[in-house]
């Protein structure tokens, strides 16, 4: 999204749409073009911020009720959703280009429509990337728009275990808060598994950006009533070598695991977590909610069995770093036994 247009990307959308998603879109234009800003949060008639270098900003523009609800419809036909005030209708999630777009509608936001705008990575890192001296990112091909984070480094020692992570297969968690950088992180260690593998990868909302040739693709969609869980059902029936879930969130936890402890190796996955021991017992919470009869002793001894290693990503002061890095050895005593890699002080 560069020069102050929105490119149609896909040959059936309708240039009439994305003509009118232009001139819904025409205020905050200058705010999507600064590279140096990486979300846009409208929380109401005139009332727009941005994330800029990590810190939240007040903006002096304008941007109306019928703007954003415009924007809103227009988004939801080009990305074949259902917008509205029926059940299930007035939330909405799409990737869209080089954003995420999630919106709330008015009643349910109370000030007036609202919707947030993430930049996806127009860069796509590989770990090695990440490595202290390393110059840049490589080009998607596609835009540039998205933050190169120069300060989000990781020593050469994290950097070769990782790849042995990937590399023998082991099963791998990426947590952390909201806007860390996990799914470029994600990328990242999907950028290191081999050409050979047959990757399934499933999410919420479209972000990642895959390369390998043998790669299927899955979307849940509210509208049609297809969760993440239903697909990571339906994925262990499409003969995966590998499986990676964009975020893991509710009952596709116990799915997951019960993929990896069932001869699926090399699985991803990233969730919200204040640290990588605390991921552990966002799972189990996860595994619990979904209502299968274990206790809770028999989830952790599944979790430690399964889950390998896992990356807490965090951010201080607008600076992305890996704060801390686990590998799971076991379940003993009521307890999981862990081995600290990394500790940030």
């Amino acid at each position: 999204m560069t020069g102050g247009s929105i490119h149609v990307m896909n040959n059936d959308m309708n240039e009439h749409l994305a003509a009118m998603l232009q001139d819904a879109f025409s205020r905050l234009m200058p705010l999507l073009d600064d590279a140096s800003i990486r979300e846009v949060m409208v929380n109401g008639e005139d009332n727009v911020w941005i994330e800029r270098d990590g810190q939240l900003e007040k903006t002096a523009c304008h941007f109306s009720r019928n703007d954003a609800r415009n924007a809103i419809q227009i988004l939801a036909t080009m990305t074949d959703r259902e917008v509205g005030m029926r059940a299930g209708e007035a939330l909405f999630d799409a990737a869209f280009l080089n954003m995420r777009v999630s919106a709330v509608l008015s009643p349910i936001a109370t000030q007036g429509h609202a919707f947030c705008i993430r930049k996806l990575a127009g860069l796509i890192k590989s770990l090695s990337d990440y490595l202290p001296d390393s110059p840049s990112a490589s080009p998607s091909g596609s835009s540039a728009d998205q933050v190169w984070d120069e300060d989000f480094r990781i020593p050469e020692i994290v950097h070769d275990r990782l790849h042995h992570w990937v590399n023998t297969r082991m099963n791998i968690l990426v947590s952390g808060g909201t806007s860390t950088g996990k799914t470029t992180f994600l990328n990242a260690l999907i950028r290191v598994m081999p050409a050979t593998d047959r990757l399934i990868t499933i999410e919420d909302t479209r972000e990642l950006i895959v390369d390998l040739p043998n790669h299927v693709s899955f979307e849940a969609n509210a509208s049609l009533a297809v969760s993440v869980r239903d697909l990571v059902r339906q994925t262990l029936r499409f003969r995966p070598d590998r499986i990676v879930v964009g975020e893991v969130r509710g009952g596709e936890a116990f799915d997951l695991i019960q993929a990896m402890n069932t001869g699926h190796d090399g699985c991803l996955g990233t969730l919200h977590a204040n640290s990588a021991f605390d991921a552990l017992g966002r799972l189990e919470q996860m595994v619990m909610q979904c209502g299968v009869d274990w206790s809770a002793e028999a989830i952790a001894r599944q979790i430690a069995s399964c889950i390998d290693g896992v990356i807490h990503l965090s951010r201080i002061g607008g600076v992305r770093q890996i704060e801390n890095m686990i590998q799971v050895e076991g379940y003993r005593n009521g307890a999981y036994q862990t081995q600290t890699l990394l500790q940030q002080t």
